[in-house]
């Protein structure tokens, strides 16, 4: 009988694509569970363990920190060693992280679990290559937008369910619901999904400085920008932490293109259109992604007698915030079948504009319920097309065993650093006018923040317009992309990627986890 971990070269059944699909979800799903569900109990672990808020934040902390150090070493190792195997090790590592905080319920074992929790973070650069892996060419874009999608309507129905949770009484009740959700991922992914296919390796020395270096100093910078906005940016252990993690990033940099073998293969950044990506990801990450958490509390939420607010309760607030979600997600397959038929960078686009559009409108409907709603849907859509555009506009431009260390650099490090550096730069300027006696922002402020949104989501355009247009997922025919790289003669392979089927070193690839 063959083991679910077996390996080899023999032809796999291929699996029904909708049952890919609810894998994909369920996965990405329990993802975000794990992530958010902590938000919703912090003032009740800040009682049951009797800690205040500065403790009792840093079990949000640990894991933000962890999974952004870890997304790429993940992608990179999968595309190595076998996707499939990185992502079982992941969920194992998640259900020990849920039974380790419900079991153990002190202060410092839950900050374990949750840093083993953590790795959760770094399933994505995983899905997008599984996504090569299992079915054909026309149908990624659409299994990705719908991954991406779900973490719209996720974290709603999440915080839902850890409030229902919480509201029995037992908090350990989370942890034991989200350890519940990794096992039935888990058993879908070793049952479900079909064997990973690699590409060979020579026998040369493991690259330790890359695999090691990248995760702290993507945690320094993290923690130091998140230092600074606590403690003030003249704090010598947030500016020693952010220039120490440039530093190491500038390091890893210089090593990872100087070997011969390197963890990461940086040199795809010679290709204008990945660096062109990378590009808009960091302005997206400063503008819409940054904005978006910070801004639509403040607009809901905050009293009519402000110069900004809508006087919601929060419970009606995260209603809309749900219905906003379940939009983005329906209209998610819509984001990939644009994608899949005229380009991803078209439906990064539409993206980009639905969201100048909705910003704008968060100028405009300060005080007014209806026009605020709108904006707040065309900010929730954009974001979907722009969360369904960005991996497979990559996805568009690497070859297949590259797409785990391309999304994990990019759409994880990248979007992440940019993500935090803009909500520390928002933050800075909502707080630089104030309504007296209040932490208020006046409405001089709120504009400022609109119009630095704006700018930013502009010039992302213009760069998304400018990349050159790669093959259509829809132009490619009806092959899995992973399973013809390592099949075809690499001299009669796709124009978009000639001698794919070769990893860098010259070996023919072969199949593996």
């Amino acid at each position: 009988m063959t083991s679910p971990f077996s390996t080899g070269a023999t032809p796999q059944r291929a699996r029904p694509y909708a049952l890919i699909v609810i894998v994909f979800i369920v996965i990405e799903a329990t993802g975000i569970f794990e992530q958010l569900m902590v938000y919703v109990a912090l003032p009740t672990l800040e009682r049951v363990l009797d800690i205040d808020i500065a403790a009792v934040s840093w079990t949000i902390t640990v894991f933000l920190l962890v999974g952004a150090g870890t997304v790429a070493l993940v992608g990179r190792l999968g595309d190595v060693y076998g996707r499939r195997r990185m992502l079982v090790i992941l969920l194992v590592l998640s259900i020990a992280g849920s039974a380790v905080s419900a079991a153990l319920g002190s202060y410092e074992g839950i900050l374990i679990g949750r840093a083993l929790q953590g790795t959760s973070a770094a399933v994505f650069p995983l899905l997008v290559g599984i996504a090569r892996e299992a079915v054909p060419a026309p149908r990624v874009p659409v299994l990705v937008s719908l991954t991406t999608g779900t973490a719209l309507i996720a974290g709603s129905l999440g915080a839902l369910l850890a409030g229902v949770l919480l509201g029995l009484g037992q908090w350990r009740l989370i942890f034991v619901a989200s350890g519940i959700l990794s096992i039935v991922a888990l058993l879908l992914t070793i049952f479900i999904l079909p064997r990973s296919v690699v590409a060979p390796r020579e026998k040369t020395r493991l690259d330790v400085v890359g695999a090691v270096l990248l995760a702290p100093a993507v945690a320094a910078v993290l923690f130091g920008i998140d230092t600074g906005s606590g403690a003030g940016w003249r704090s010598p252990l947030a500016v020693g932490l952010i220039v120490l993690g440039v530093v190491l990033i500038a390091v890893w940099i210089v090593v990872e293109l100087r070997i011969t073998s390197p963890m990461f293969d940086l040199r795809i950044f010679r290709d204008p259109a990945l660096t062109m990506t990378l590009v808009a990801t960091a302005l997206i990450g400063l503008g819409v992604f940054a904005a978006g958490s910070l801004l639509n509390p403040i607009l809901m939420q905050s009293p009519t007698s402000l110069p900004v607010g809508l006087g919601l309760t929060p419970t009606v607030a995260a209603l809309y915030g749900l219905i906003v979600g379940a939009v983005g997600f329906v209209l998610s397959p819509v984001a990939g079948r644009i994608a899949a038929r005229r380009g991803a960078k078209v439906t990064l686009s539409i993206g980009v504009v639905l969201a100048i559009v909705g910003f704008i409108g968060f100028a405009i409907g300060v005080h007014n319920l209806p026009v605020a709603i709108l904006a707040t849907v065309f900010t929730g859509v954009g974001s979907a097309f722009i969360l369904a555009g960005l991996p497979n506009l990559i996805v568009e431009v690497v070859p297949p065993h590259n797409t785990g260390e391309a999304v994990g650099i990019i759409y994880g490090v990248g979007r992440t650093l940019f993500e935090a550096v803009g909500t520390a730069l928002v933050g800075l300027l909502l707080a630089s006018s104030v309504v007296p006696q209040t932490t208020a922002p006046t409405r001089a402020a709120w504009n400022i923040v609109i119009v630095f949104i704006v700018v930013a989501s502009a010039i992302a355009l213009i760069i998304a317009l400018l990349i050159r247009k790669a093959k259509p997922m829809d132009q490619r025919g009806e092959v899995v992309e992973a399973v013809a790289e390592v099949t075809q003669d690499p001299t009669t392979g796709p124009e978009r990627n000639r001698g794919a089927a070769t990893n860098r070193l010259g070996k023919p690839a072969v199949p593996g986890q």
